[in-house]
């Protein structure tokens, strides 16, 4: 799997990004749907490269991360260094090993007070910040410092969504692991492994036994919510 081309494919962080690659200002002053040109896409029409499909696409571009880092790979827990008893750290201790095994997905959400008084938040993707920390990735979270208690974890616009309470500044993004979907006010998680969908802000009756949520009260943190996703093999 994975070819010396397809290394190009490091380049996208998403599927989409990927298939806009490969349109032309023509496309988009001639087709005004969207949708119609990312079909033409992948039927080959814009190209004679190998247009992957999605599924493909994630497969091939995590091969060729693992190919070229090694590091990611790695018995090597951060929560060995977990210091005191903080409920918050000691539930994502718990949980690293089967996240990094990809048995377990678990979405964070935090709300951080800031010193100007004023709050950010955000919904992280726990597997993709640990690995991104293992191969040290730039602006990586610091999962060793904070299971040490020495900084602390905070939501940032790189993760999979977040929110300044002073500016109004709202940011989504899909990660490795997530597609970020927003209908209205409602917030919702697209597992790219099993394609199960994983509401956050609402848990309807048709998705909700896709994700357990815990709520946990935490000395450092104040609350945080843990969203816990076993991920199911793709059929």
């Amino acid at each position: 799997m994975g070819t010396r081309s397809d290394f190009n494919l490091l380049k996208f962080r998403t599927y989409s990004d990927y298939l806009k690659s490969f349109t032309k200002v023509d496309d988009y002053r001639y087709l005004s749907s969207m949708n119609v040109i990312r079909s033409l896409v992948k039927l080959g029409y814009s190209t004679n490269a190998t247009v992957y499909e999605e599924e493909e696409f994630y497969k091939i571009k995590k091969h060729l991360y693992d190919l070229i880092n090694p590091k990611a790979v790695t018995n090597k827990l951060f929560s060995q260094y977990l210091v005191g008893d903080d409920p918050a750290l000691v539930a994502l201790a718990e949980r690293e090993q089967p996240n990094v095994q990809k048995k377990l997905s678990t979405i964070i959400f935090l709300q951080i007070r800031q010193k100007n008084g004023f709050d950010i938040s955000g919904y992280i993707d726990y597997a993709d910040s640990l690995r991104n920390c293992a191969i040290h990735a730039f602006g990586a979270t610091n999962w060793k410092a904070i299971f040490e208690g020495r900084i602390l974890l905070r939501p940032n616009r790189t993760h999979l969504s977040f929110y300044d309470w002073h500016t109004g500044t709202v940011s989504f993004n899909n990660s490795d692991n997530y597609e970020t979907m927003a209908y209205g006010t409602t917030l919702m998680f697209k597992h790219y492994g099993d394609h199960k969908i994983i509401p956050v802000t609402i848990l309807d009756s048709v998705h909700k036994d896709n994700v357990r949520r815990t709520l946990i009260e935490s000395p450092l943190y104040d609350s945080v919510v843990l969203y816990d996703h076993i991920v199911r093999k793709a059929s």
